[in-house]
This record gives structure tokens, sequence and C-alpha cells, in this order.
């Protein structure tokens, strides 16, 4: 009798380790159970916090501050701001500079700028609120040629770079006073 030794085929023997390896690995973050622990329980333990799928899917926020370290000079920086963009003497790149991505939306606000009737529009600063140290809620009065149109409402100011600025949103919600103001798809 001839007896014919073979050897197990690459391809199976990488398999087979590969295999291996990825038990071995598989979750290595989490000890092993011990033959005498528990199964896990169902019920969450009190002191161990629970991601629901709100809490998975939500980003946490980078700041918790509900108002910036200086609040009068944030103020201060809103006020600048929201004059500045509504100034008849600024160009649409000066209010790009104090808009929200304002360099994004220079078209809008060209068309803001360039507007008969949008042109027109002047906001005065009536109260700022903070809700966090980067986000501030704004209550303005919207005037064109002197006389108190509206209703205004309130916008926003955001932080952005460092710099206090009006808030993409409302910006995008004074292209309704415009004649001829295209509005962003965003908005």
């Amino acid at each position: 009798m001839v007896i014919i030794r073979t050897r197990p085929a690459p391809a199976y023997a990488a398999a087979a380790a590969v295999f291996a390896l990825t038990v071995s690995c598989a979750d290595d973050a989490r000890p092993s159970p011990s033959p005498t622990s528990r199964p896990a329980s169902t019920h969450p333990s009190p002191t161990t916090p629970q991601r629901t799928s709100a809490t998975a899917s939500t980003p946490s926020p980078t700041s918790t501050a509900s108002a910036p370290a200086d609040p009068a000079d944030a103020k201060a920086q809103i006020r600048r701001s929201w004059s500045r963009f509504f100034s008849p003497r600024s160009s649409p790149e000066d209010r790009a500079k104090v808009m929200e991505d304002g360099y994004q939306y220079e078209l809008m606000i060209e068309a803001l700028a360039k507007d008969p009737r949008a042109r027109l529009l002047r906001a005065r600063v009536d109260s700022v609120t903070f809700t966090s140290d980067q986000h501030a809620t704004i209550h303005y009065t919207l005037f064109s040629e002197g006389r108190k149109i509206g209703p205004a409402g309130p916008g926003a100011s955001v932080r952005q770079d460092g710099v206090w600025k009006i808030s993409f949103m409302t910006v995008c919600s004074l292209t309704k006073y415009g004649k001829d103001v295209p509005r962003a798809a965003t908005c």
C-alpha cells in the first residue's frame, strides 16, 4: 500500500490564518467574560450612560456657554456688523465680510445692494439676546426710505472666524423686500 502525503493548498492555509486572527482580534476593547460572570442585564445600570438614537445621531455642541466672555463687546460688534451690512456706502464685498458664509453668497448680496427697492433697506438693532457664546437672537426694526416696514422680526447673528456676523437665514429673509432679488438655493 502506498500512502501519499499532500499539503493543504496555500489558499486554504491563508484563509485559516486570517480567520484565526479575526476571531482573536474581534473585540479587544471588551474584556472576555469570566466563567463566573453573569449574563448582561437588559436593564441599564444607573451609572452607565445609555446612548439613544437621538444622542447617537446628534453631534455634541462644542460650547455650552450661554454668552460670550465679554457680552458688551460682542453686542457692540454685532451692532457694527448690522450697521455695515445695511449701510448704503458698503460694497457687496464689505457686506460679505459681515454675513455668515458671505463669500459663498456674493451674488445674492450684490443683488440686494443693486436692487432699486432692497438697496433702500436699513435696520436698527433693538435688542441682542445671546443663546450661546456663538449665537445671538437679534430683534430689529426694518426701514425703507425712513419708514418702518415689516414685520421685521427676530434675526440672528453668529460668531464665525472670530467675527460676529449677520446669519445667512436673516439675509435670506430680506430678499422678499427686493424687486428682483434671487434667493440662494439653500435659503
